[in-house]
């Protein structure tokens, strides 16, 4: 009996033995996983605090005042999206002029580009902020380009532009005077440029 008892605890043992090193295993690899998911909140948090992500696509207008838009660029998610759109924090600018629209200068069917912040919620459809929405764009133009300024004259995405003497550089809205030597870091502007990321004429915001 006692040979008995003494290997059944001995067998007991080493269940527990191999039960606590497969625990430890799956609490390893949890907290492998767990940690590189962080990394990948961490890395993206960065990439998004650098920028905001340009969407484009038709919109439709909501009934609480929103505009819903069809992403059909490959940034953000594809398909629709809820646009919050806010006098005190959205730009709705002519991608022509550069002059300031309303919501209502928006049309159901008319295509937009946006400029989203990183934030968005996980409803379905997802909701974003809109910080700048291009419209009035006429067939076949290229859409202007909204950017914070990180080197003279280098978006945050790392776009480089070149710029000529003649470039035409104006404020928005005011009649302040502003010349390249204003485009410092964290500047934001708007710049019109060519196939090639010759500036034609930018406009830049107050500080």
């Amino acid at each position: 009996i006692g040979g008995c008892a003494s290997n059944g605890a001995s067998a007991a043992t080493e269940t527990r033995q191999e039960s606590q090193e497969a625990s430890k295993e799956e609490t390893t690899e949890a907290d492998t996983a767990a940690e590189s998911a962080a990394d990948n909140v961490e890395d993206m948090n960065g990439q998004d605090a650098l920028q905001s992500l340009r969407i484009y696509g038709p919109v439709t207008k909501q009934e609480d005042g929103r505009l819903s838009i069809d992403n059909q660029s490959d940034m953000s998610i594809s398909g629709e999206i809820i646009l919050n759109v806010s006098e005190e924090y959205t730009y709705i600018l002519d991608a022509v002029t550069g002059l300031p629209l309303k919501e209502e200068d928006i049309k159901d069917g008319d295509t937009i580009y946006v400029y989203i912040g990183p934030a968005m919620t996980m409803s379905l459809p997802p909701m974003t902020n809109a910080d700048v929405i291009f419209a009035n764009i006429p067939a076949d133009a290229k859409v202007p380009d909204y950017i914070e300024v990180q080197s003279p004259l280098t978006a945050a995405d790392g776009t480089e532009y070149t710029v000529e003497s003649d470039c035409n550089i104006f404020p928005y809205l005011t009649r302040n005077i502003v010349t390249l030597d204003d485009l410092t870091q964290g500047r934001k502007c708007v710049v019109w440029s060519d196939e090639d990321n010759a500036a034609l004429q930018i406009m830049v915001f107050a500080e």
